[in-house]
């Protein structure tokens, strides 16, 4: 089977239909106005595939390398993290480091030992993203020379594309990519920022509110996710069930805008039909 768990087909489809929304208005726009639109649009949904890409690389999509290889590919050219990125700077990197401000990839404290604000952490992360990589790189040869080989591929997918229509390249692809980048080090800020501990039940917030799970892919379950970084995401709320009262109450958050605004209207449906919508779609 070429997918390892039916459940991944959720994300994956949505990856494609993505990546065919973005070739259809790349190659048969009229004008400029309708690729603005397409990305200011297709924002929110890039941010979302940046999580489903980090949980790909922990626990892959498919059973087969280039199955894999492809599915990176695209998700680089929609999140601006290539294939292995996560890997080095995250799985190799952050998980391993997390509880110590001194080594974390995705440090929340500053060389002064004070906390970041979102914003300077923001700039730091994301900026500083593939050169930390990179150089966790160093004691990891084989994923180091991985890296590079997706960097130069998704920079050779980008001239190509640029060859046929520079303007549209830079509106569709590159300026999305600059951005989800830049918003995935500004969320997850919010996952360790100020908790200054080496118990990993105390270093991580979590966000139980379904609809942001939904569109997370369980995400929000982080603390779990640390304990059992190689678990599939689709797992993640049974390993939380097993743990979440040694997760004290001050570590749960409530998810922000959109997903506040999903749980209001659904709460004031609720409400005004008698009835309850929890057969929504959950994992």
């Amino acid at each position: 089977m070429l997918v390892r768990k039916r459940i991944d087909w959720y994300p994956i489809a949505a990856i494609l239909t993505v990546l065919g929304i973005d070739l259809i208005v790349f190659l048969f726009s009229p004008s400029i106005v309708l690729p603005i639109a397409w990305t200011i649009c297709s924002l929110m949904i890039k941010s979302w595939i940046c999580s489903w890409n980090h949980h790909h690389q922990h626990c892959k999509f498919f059973s087969r390398a280039w199955a894999n290889r492809l599915i990176e590919l695209i998700m680089g050219l929609q999140t601006g993290l290539v294939g292995e990125a996560w890997v080095l700077h995250h799985s190799l990197g952050h998980h391993i480091n997390y509880l110590d401000q001194s080594k974390d990839e995705s440090a929340w404290k500053n060389r002064s030992d004070k906390v970041m604000s979102q914003w300077e952490y923001t700039f730091t992360v994301g900026t500083f993203a593939y050169p930390t990589a990179l150089k966790v790189g160093e004691n990891h040869p084989k994923s180091r020379n991985k890296l590079i080989q997706n960097i130069l591929l998704t920079l050779l997918v980008l001239g190509g594309l640029a060859w046929i229509n520079w303007v549209n390249t830079v509106i569709i692809f590159v300026i999305p990519m600059i951005v989800s980048l830049y918003l995935t080090a500004h969320v997850t800020y919010d996952h360790h920022a100020g908790l200054d501990e080496t118990d990993p039940y105390l270093a991580t917030y979590n966000i139980t509110d379904r609809w942001y799970n939904f569109f997370t892919c369980n995400l929000g379950y982080h603390t779990a996710h640390h304990l059992h970084c190689g678990r599939h995401w689709s797992e993640l709320p049974l390993v939380h069930e097993d743990i979440k009262d040694k997760i004290p109450a001050q570590l749960y958050k409530k998810a922000g805008f959109p997903f506040s605004l999903m749980t209001a209207l659904e709460k004031s449906l609720t409400r005004k039909f008698g009835r309850s919508s929890r057969k929504m779609p959950t994992y």
